[in-house]
This record gives structure tokens, C-alpha cells and sequence, in this order.
């Protein structure tokens, strides 16, 4: 069975397979993925949703491979699987080699491909009508936003500022401003090793883009922050790449992780 004839088959049958083909990744009590040919591989799970398929395909339709290379989605369908609702994404398996198998301490120009990558994902265009968050809309989930997500689409920036500033007035917190952060560009957001591949032409590969979306810089700044804990090397090296932000941005950096803890704990 060729993987032209696997990804044009039945919603049904793609989800019998997954039901049938051990998870190569993933979580047991979260999202998986299984391979279903040499070249394809399905992920599903409660959490898989329809925006990140709209993030890698509009990455993957805009980006130069030769910087960036993002897997073909091939289609997304919801189905019941163990008598839940699952979002189901199939796609391009990758055939390459994961950064968190690699010593970046060693190898540090991979630090380098990867920011290389990132700047080249903020230069894409912003579709017409795109406000912050998912491509094409939706509630925002990841680090900044709690376990819950947004719960809503944040339409503009200002949107983005009340969520946050609601959530901050609750533990009375000092309120932002995001006034000067009104550039939205295309960002991954959740860029630890396991999600980046080095390909065979030494182009560097962005995967798992369930947090991606159009958001000013600044927040993706906090997210590797964020993480430095979980990968001091790595992230250190990310950030010594990055902008350095200036003191009306380390004011905003200091507040951005609040609303998600207050999200999680009060709402």
C-alpha cells in the first residue's frame, strides 16, 4: 500500500489504524502519534485541534524548505476513538535527526539554523484579517495562556491586554500595556529540542505547532524563559540570539506568566 493510497483512505480506516499501530510518541493519557507508512504518520488525541493544522499548513506554504522545513499536512477529521471526540491530523513523517539527541553544547551551531529558522517564520506574511493568536482564529493555547487556553479568540491586541490585565486585577497585580508590541509575527512557540529535526541537507525541521500562531516577539522571548528551566543549555543559547528586550519590555516579561497561573487557579 503505497502513502499516496494510506492518507486518501476513509476517516474510518485511518482511525482503525491508529487503534491498531503502537504510538512511536506521545502520551498513553495524551495526544500520540503513530507512523501508518514509511512516510506518513497520524496524530490524535482531545487535544489535537483544528488551528494546529491551520498553523503547520500555512507555515509550510510560505516558508523556504531550505531554512525551514515544516511537514506536509496532508488532512485534519475529528472522530470517536475509545468513546471520546478526537481531532485527528495526518501528515508527512520526517525522516531526521531529533535535537534532543544531538549535544548542542558541542554543536552550537544548531542554535544558530534554529534562529536562523525562527526569524525566517517571523518574516512570513500575516493573512488579511488575522488577529492574534492561531491561523485563522480560534482561542490561543500554550505556556502564556494556562492548561485551559483562552477559552475564546482574542480578535486584536487590546483583546490580548484585557485577558491578561482581568486576570492580573484578581491578584492585584500591576496592569500592561502591550501598546508598543502591536507587530503580530508568525511564532512556534514551544520550540524545545523534541519539536525541532535536523534533515539530512542540514535544513532544520519545526514540529508539533499546536501553539503557533501570529503574536508580538516579546511573548515567545517569555516562553523561552519559561523553559529554561526545563533545558538551561539550550534555551541560554535561544536567548543569547534573541533581541534583547529593552526596560519597557522586561516590565511586560515580568507579568506575562501571571494571568496563566491565575487562569488555572481562580477561573
Amino acid at each position: 500500500m503505497t502513502t499516496q493510497d494510506l492518507h486518501l483512505r476513509s476517516d474510518s480506516e485511518i482511525v482503525r489504524l491508529c487503534r491498531s499501530t503502537p504510538p512511536f510518541a506521545g502520551s498513553p493519557h495524551g495526544n500520540q502519534l503513530v507512523k501508518i507508512s514509511e512516510d506518513l504518520v497520524v496524530k490524535f488525541g482531545l487535544g489535537v485541534r483544528r488551528q494546529e493544522a491551520a498553523n503547520q499548513s500555512y507555515a509550510r506554504s510560505c516558508a523556504d524548505n531550505a531554512i525551514l522545513y515544516v511537514p506536509k499536512v496532508f488532512r485534519y477529521f475529528e472522530a470517536t476513538l475509545t468513546g471520546s471526540n478526537m481531532g485527528f491530523i495526518v501528515m508527512e513523517y520526517v525522516h531526521g535527526v531529533n535535537l534532543h539527541t544531538l549535544d548542542v553544547v558541542e554543536s552550537p551551531h544548531l542554535a544558530d539554523r534554529t534562529m536562523a529558522a525562527i526569524r525566517h517564520l517571523a518574516s512570513i506574511p500575516v493573512p488579511p484579517g488575522q488577529g492574534p493568536g492561531p491561523v485563522g482564529g480560534g482561542a490561543a493555547k500554550g505556556y502564556l495562556w494556562s492548561d485551559s487556553g483562552t477559552g475564546r479568540d482574542l480578535e486584536s491586541i487590546e483583546g490580548i491586554e484585557n485577558w491578561m490585565n482581568q486576570r492580573l486585577d484578581i491578584v492585584s497585580y500591576p496592569r500592561i500595556s502591550l501598546a508598543q508590541q502591536q507587530e503580530l509575527t508568525l511564532r512556534h512557540m514551544d520550540l524545545v529540542r523534541r519539536n525541532i529535526c535536523v534533515l539530512s541537507d542540514s535544513s532544520i525541521c519545526f514540529m508539533d505547532w499546536a501553539f503557533a500562531g501570529f503574536f508580538p516577539a516579546i511573548f515567545e522571548i517569555h516562553t523561552f524563559r519559561e523553559l529554561l528551566s526545563t533545558d538551561q543549555v539550550w534555551f541560554s543559547q535561544l536567548l543569547n540570539l534573541s533581541p534583547k528586550p529593552d526596560d519597557g519590555d522586561e516590565r511586560i516579561l515580568q507579568c506575562l506568566g501571571i494571568p496563566a497561573v491565575v487562569n488555572d487557579r481562580f477561573l
